[in-house]
């Protein structure tokens, strides 16, 4: 399935009914029900019907509705996991990896709002084994974060005592993003992502914050 990213009116900006195939479809449509109602108040049929295609379609590409809620929420921290990683490749300076982590991390959580809403709010009624899928997956996250704020800690930049704190920061800064964000509301992804890459550092005692 391609990522569909920009998620106003449907992901993907386009309509759900143009998208290539059926099960990018499901999908989409999925996305926003599940963004919007929640997964316990969305059927099957709602979402075939979203999707314009007939109630069964969508046991065709998914056993079940929570099997597609499973591919939404690890697809969700997959993506997550490759941008923290991918962020800091760039950069050798501490401060310099740190900013791009949170940044992009926020901007994540902002511009997939509807997706990251999925993962952090509904990934409850996973089932037990598709929830310990998740959780490893939100450790590797966590472990990205932990090794940027220790590394600065280690080499003298990052003046706080225990980096708990500030991973702790990263994290919450940036996926709470995703329970508040209006696309057409006061703040850009981008001005999200400094602002709070500027607290994270701040949190850090980074040199000049």
């Amino acid at each position: 399935m391609t990522d569909l990213q920009n998620e106003t009116p449907a992901p993907g900006g386009q309509p759900i009914h143009d998208l290539s195939s059926s099960e990018e479809r499901l999908l989409a449509a999925a996305t926003m029900l599940f963004s919007d109602k929640g997964f316990e108040a969305t059927t099957t049929r709602d979402i075939s019907a979203v999707a314009g295609l007939s109630p069964a379609a969508m046991y065709v590409h998914f056993p079940s509705k929570e099997e597609l809620l499973f591919r939404l929420v690890s697809r969700a921290h997959e993506r997550a996991l490759t941008q923290a990683l991918d962020a800091v490749a760039p950069f050798t300076d501490p401060v310099d990896r740190v900013r791009a982590l949170v940044r992009d991390f926020s901007m994540l959580h902002a511009t997939n709002f509807r997706k990251a809403r999925i993962a952090q709010y509904e990934s409850r009624h996973l089932s037990a084994e598709h929830r310990e899928v998740v959780a490893q997956t939100r450790l590797q996250i966590r472990v990205a974060a932990m090794r940027e704020v220790c590394r600065g800690i280690d080499e003298g930049v990052f003046l706080i005592p225990d980096p708990r704190v500030a991973v702790l920061a990263i994290m919450s800064l940036a996926i709470d993003i995703c329970r508040w964000y209006d696309p057409d509301g006061e703040f850009a992804p981008e001005e999200l992502g400094d602002i709070n890459a500027d607290l994270v550092l701040r949190i850090l005692r980074a040199p000049g914050y």
